[in-house]
């Protein structure tokens, strides 16, 4: 299965998906793609260069070094393995890979979606997409 096809999938399953991207964060490249909704193909295009920065910026990586001092996080961690971020219209979902963990699967959906089964379908889907790579 291609990437582009585990994409379209992943969309008919998460509620109110509107687009799909797959990020490469050390290029800052987005692999693959897939939207509904042509006005976030650019979206896409920004995301993916943000992306690496969400993830691994000077605060994130902060925050996790406090976290593993306090014991809450195994030494051995990549890092965040999902991030929710709620915009005025949009809930944005990006879920890092367990077999890529530089590669992110950012999910975009309307904010009208239900955030739990958003979640839930979203995570349901990383196997296959990550898979399709």
């Amino acid at each position: 299965m291609s990437i582009q096809t585990a994409l379209n999938s992943a969309m008919e399953t998460i509620p109110d998906c509107i687009a799909a991207g797959y990020i490469d964060m050390e290029t800052g490249m987005l692999l693959g793609s897939s939207v509904s909704d042509p006005d976030c193909a650019d979206s896409l295009d920004v995301l993916a260069v943000a992306v690496a920065n969400l993830f691994q910026g000077r605060g994130v990586a902060a925050f996790e070094a406090l976290l593993r001092q306090a014991g809450s996080v195994d030494e051995e961690s990549a890092g965040f393995g999902e991030v929710a971020v709620f915009s005025k219209d949009r809930l944005n979902i990006f879920l890092r890979t367990k077999e890529y963990p530089d590669h992110v699967v950012c999910y975009i959906c309307r904010n009208s979606a239900n955030v739990g089964l958003a979640l839930t379908k979203s995570h349901l889907s990383l196997g296959p997409v990550a898979a399709a790579v």
